[in-house]
């Protein structure tokens, strides 16, 4: 049976295991946190020693990392995966990057004689379930489509490595806009006497209800909405930077994600931060909050 070198078993390397379960997929995991190589033991995978051992007994390499500093790490270290990276082997990376951290990875495996394509993941797509958008070679695609079908619920080959990236992107910013604008609408309804449950139960607004509970602890375990937008918000304004596309609006809203990262508690990953924030600027510590109506 073919084997999948699963390195990084956090939030989404475990859904991975779940659906790698009972397939024709063997898996090899690693993790730098050996609790979770020992709950990724528990869920049938076989450990691994580094993520040059994974890659040596595996025929498809998956990446499931925070970000480019780890993806490039764990590629480029001494017991990393081009360490043992061979001809015939297939790199799917799932993290979202910077698109020219996927273009390099690309490039790295090309040397190798190996294939490589980026499939970022989303679980909060407007439509149900886990879909990814994959970005390479026709021929690195089909090399790792009957895997990404395990993987993911419905997936898009988008284009050439990077591009696939470039629309996971799109997607955060429209993800962290609509939080923010949300976060400021309900805050501007408090701070004026009027309970923003009305947003939901009059309006028929999709509101977070966190944002109505005034609830901030993270349910993402390891980075949390908070830092993966402000990480992911990031990279596209490096993009555009590097491009020329104006972001005034993303602009905006990414000084709005730093100030809120600086003032969030170590419990407090989550997006629903932002109306603390928010809650900041209008001295709302000396106001009688109540609870949201059901």
């Amino acid at each position: 049976m073919p084997t999948v070198g699963l390195i990084g078993v956090g939030y989404i390397g475990k859904t991975f295991l779940d659906r790698l379960a009972e397939t024709k997929y063997e898996v090899v995991a690693y993790d730098v946190d050996p609790t979770q190589i020992d709950a990724a033991a528990e869920q049938g995978a076989t450990p691994a020693e580094s993520p040059a051992d994974a890659t040596g007994r595996s025929e498809f390499v998956v990446l499931a990392l925070p970000g480019t500093p780890e993806v490039e790490a764990v590629m480029e270290s001494a017991d990393g995966i081009l360490r043992a990276l061979a001809d015939g082997q297939t790199v799917v990376d799932v993290t979202t990057t910077h698109p020219d951290t996927s273009r390099d990875c690309e490039a790295w495996c090309e040397e190798r004689g190996a294939s490589f394509v980026e499939a970022p993941i989303t679980r909060a797509a407007p439509r149900d379930g886990a879909h990814m958008m994959v970005g390479g070679s026709d021929q690195s695609y089909e090399s790792a489509r009957d895997l990404i079908d395990v993987l993911s619920d419905d997936h898009l080959h988008v284009g050439e490595a990077g591009s696939a990236t470039v629309l996971k992107l799109a997607l955060q910013m429209r993800y962290a806009g609509q939080n923010a604008l949300d976060a400021e609408i309900v805050e501007f309804t408090r701070d004026n006497g009027v309970d923003p449950a009305h947003l939901r139960d009059f309006f028929g607004m999709d509101v977070w209800e966190q944002y109505l509970d005034r609830e901030f602890g993270q349910d993402i375990e390891g980075l949390g909405g908070l830092a993966i937008w402000h990480k992911d918000i990031g990279y596209a304004r490096e993009v555009a930077r590097e491009n020329d596309t104006a972001l005034p609006i993303n602009a905006a809203v990414h000084e709005a994600y730093k100030a809120t990262v600086r003032r969030a508690g170590p419990d407090e990953g989550h997006a629903a931060t932002l109306l603390r924030y928010w809650e900041l600027l209008n001295d709302a510590a000396d106001r009688d909050f109540q609870p949201a109506t059901d």
